[in-house]
């Protein structure tokens, strides 16, 4: 697990343009939104070994956000080969940030693979699959609710998920 800067990347994604249009359908922000709302970017890459799509989902991600006035300062970014604890801990540090919020806007945007739990449509539990194993341990994976549980986004402050697993 490491934290990456964005600079190191390429900016040649096809998924941009539509990223961006998605953005733009939800409405434009104005200047008095910016600078006086509170405001965090999650951006998370998940790729196994050899896969490059999520990071360029990533980078697209953030131009688009940028372009609607998100500053570097409002993105918490984490990238790579994933694990569970990497990813509850990243996720904390990021509700400590937002925790007294009373008022904002949070995105949070997953790239990578997912899986459930169960073994029927009604108790099946979604979750994020962390590495390619055949036969995933605990810590390779984690359950969506689990990661609302660790981010306990305040009921004041709106949720923008944007997952892609």
């Amino acid at each position: 697990m490491k934290r990456i800067s964005l600079w190191h990347y390429v900016q040649s994604h096809q998924w941009q343009v539509i990223l961006l249009l998605v953005l733009m359908l939800l409405g434009p922000t104005t200047g008095a939104d910016t600078g006086k709302a509170q405001r965090l970017a999650l951006l998370v890459a998940a790729p196994w070994e050899g896969e490059t799509a999520m990071h360029n989902d990533l980078v697209a991600t953030y131009n688009a956000l940028r372009q609607r006035g998100f500053s570097p300062e409002e993105f918490l970014v984490l990238a790579g080969s994933l694990t569970r604890s990497g990813l509850l801990t990243f996720l904390h540090d990021a509700q400590r940030r937002m925790g007294s919020w009373h008022s904002g806007e949070v995105w949070l945007s997953f790239s990578g693979h997912g899986t459930f739990r169960g073994t029927t449509a009604a108790e099946a539990r979604p979750g994020l699959l962390l590495t390619s194993a055949l036969h995933p341990a605990h810590e390779e994976q984690v359950l969506w609710e689990e990661i609302f549980a660790e981010l306990q986004v305040p009921a004041a402050v709106q949720l923008t998920l944007l997952p892609d697993s």
